[in-house]
């Protein structure tokens, strides 16, 4: 079964690489091959397992929560554990294997404890696991709960349909990291990295196409929606991200520039989704396909010397997207 699976996982993955087509391949190995050296001088050096251990568990825990086949797995397969684990192994092979070379014996060691464990996990983010509560501190439209009880989150809005299905969702990944990354925001560069981490996530909320209805009541006109969507995107940000600049400014007040720059890069990392969403957009579809272009172009912001290439990207899928959303608004 685990060979049959990974035969499937296979075909998926050469069907990715024709959808993304051999220009885009050549211009994404030659944009991975500098990020993969930064990568590899980071993690090789022993004061930095433990901050790669957290990134990795982070990102495994999200890819494993994210999944839409457990329950597929789990009829077809008595352990489908074995499964997880497996394909686990096989994502963090490359860096298992660095850890190796390097005699980083513990950080090779705690980095299979930390995929053992991801791989027990067989919840699902389901409202039925959660639990009545969770509803009702993440439903900010306060809908029929079979509870008088009714809370509502006043910094979302409530035409933030993408926050309020992503939080649902992710919400056993983003409430922990939220949680660590302000506990430890006292530390250097944690809360730098706690920005740029969360706003990647809030990115992923915007890897769906709205129904026709959402778009055409939300703005008057297709400039007027885009300005608005990053306006009410930005003004959550900043209210999420607030204890943690607050705190890490009053505790490391000199690494100011630092925060402000991981501030910017999270600003112009929702900007750019919000963009390539409308450029690509697709009324009641999942847009998860869009996200390599997405992401790549949110790497290239990582990385000062690429700036130039989603500054550009960014203009020229700005103008499609006013092109692509003049159909909702047209009379």
């Amino acid at each position: 079964m685990i060979t049959a699976v990974f035969k499937v996982r296979i075909s998926q993955f050469l069907r990715l690489l024709k959808g993304i087509g051999l220009f885009r391949i050549i211009i994404l190995l030659l944009f991975l091959w500098p990020v993969s050296f930064i990568i590899y001088h980071f993690i090789t050096s022993t004061e930095n397992t433990f901050k790669s251990l957290i990134f990795i568990a982070l990102l495994l825990l999200a890819v494993h929560f994210s999944r839409k086949d457990k329950t597929f797995l789990k009829k077809i397969i008595k352990y489908p554990s074995l499964i997880y684990l497996s394909e686990y192994l096989v994502l963090i092979l490359p860096i298992l294997a660095i850890w190796i070379a390097y005699n980083n014996w513990i950080g090779a060691g705690l980095l299979i404890v930390v995929v053992f464990i991801a791989s027990l996990i067989h919840f699902d983010l389901h409202f039925q696991n959660l639990g009545s509560v969770v509803q009702l501190l993440i439903n900010p439209f306060g809908s029929n709960l079979n509870s008088k009880y009714r809370i509502r989150l006043p910094f979302i809005s409530t035409s933030s349909f993408e926050w309020i299905s992503g939080i649902r969702k992710n919400l056993l990944i983003v409430l922990p990291a939220y949680l660590f990354f302000l506990a430890f925001s006292y530390k250097p560069y944690v809360a730098v990295v706690g920005l740029i981490f969360l706003s990647l996530l809030i990115s992923g909320f915007y890897f769906y196409g709205e129904s026709r209805e959402f778009v055409e009541f939300y703005a008057k006109n297709p400039r007027k929606f885009i300005f608005k969507k990053i306006k009410t995107n930005l003004n959550q940000l900043i209210i999420v991200f607030a204890p943690m600049l607050i705190v890490a400014l009053i505790s490391q007040v000199s690494s100011w520039y630092y925060l402000l720059g991981a501030l910017i890069v999270s600003i112009l990392i929702q900007v750019i989704t919000i963009i390539f969403k409308y450029a690509l957009f697709e009324e009641n579809t999942n847009l998860n396909r869009n996200s390599i272009i997405v992401f790549g172009n949110i790497l290239f912001l990582i990385l000062p010397i690429f700036w130039p290439v989603p500054l550009i990207m960014g203009i020229l899928y700005y103008n499609k997207a006013l092109k692509n959303l003049k159909q909702y608004f047209d009379d």
